[in-house]
Order: structure tokens, then C-alpha cells, then sequence
């Protein structure tokens, strides 16, 4: 993998406690790949991650799909977030596949997917973004 972004940068707090690992980045088609690594402190009462942490991951793989697109130059706050949780995601490795759909100057629609490492889709969401510059 070239120099990234994300190798000049530390990991912010809240990803790295979802475990957050950086698979692959694809800047100029605004796409990167992202590993999770649930623990035992994010499960419900059914014994499955819970949801808000769930939509975390997809949040925190949108997000730097726009980050790695710029090389840091801008970055995505969240205006809106659409979540469909499809399966439950267990405390086991789970990717997520973000991407940048369309952007304009000041907004850009995000998606992302979870995957098990079976590849069988978890959960995935959308979301608009307001793009601010990075110092």
C-alpha cells in the first residue's frame, strides 16, 4: 500500500474502539476497506453487537472513504445517516466497504456495507455529508 493518510495519522479514539484496521484504500475512485473487530462491551442483552455500535462501523467507514479521496485535505460530517441492519454481527472480524457515491464542493453522499468474513452482508447505510477543509 503507497503512503496513506491514515499511516501519517494517528487512529482517533472512537474507531480504535471498534478496532479499526485499514485494509485498502482506492482514492481515486473513492473507495476503502476497513476491518472491525467487535468486543464484548458493544453486545445487547441477545448477545449481538449492538446496533448503535454497528452503525458506528459504517459510519467510520464512510467517512474515511472521503478523508482518503483528499488525502486529508477534507473531511465529512454527518448531516444524515440511513442504517438497514440485514443480519446480526457477532464478535467476530467484520469488514466494511465504504464509498464515496457523488460530492459536490460542500456535500458528499457516502455509502457503506458490513460484511462477516464470509462475505455475507450484515448491514449497510447511506449518508450526506457536509464537507469541511482540514488544516
Amino acid at each position: 500500500m503507497s503512503d496513506s493518510f491514515f499511516d501519517r495519522h494517528p487512529i482517533p479514539p472512537a474507531p480504535k474502539t471498534l478496532g479499526w484496521e485499514l485494509l485498502a484504500e482506492y482514492p481515486s475512485e473513492g473507495r476503502i476497506e476497513i476491518a472491525f473487530r467487535p468486543n464484548g462491551t458493544m453486545l445487547n442483552p441477545r448477545g449481538t453487537v449492538q446496533g448503535g455500535f454497528v452503525a458506528a462501523m459504517l459510519d467510520d467507514t464512510m467517512g474515511p472513504a472521503l478523508v482518503s479521496m483528499t488525502d486529508g485535505k477534507e473531511a465529512p460530517i454527518t448531516i444524515d445517516m440511513n442504517v438497514t441492519f440485514i443480519h446480526p454481527v457477532s464478535l467476530e472480524r467484520v469488514i466494511g466497504k465504504g464509498r464515496v457515491i457523488s460530492r459536490t464542493k460542500t456535500t458528499a453522499f457516502l455509502e457503506a456495507e458490513l460484511f462477516d468474513e464470509t462475505d455475507k452482508l450484515l448491514a449497510r447505510a447511506t449518508s450526506t455529508a457536509r464537507i469541511i477543509g482540514i488544516k
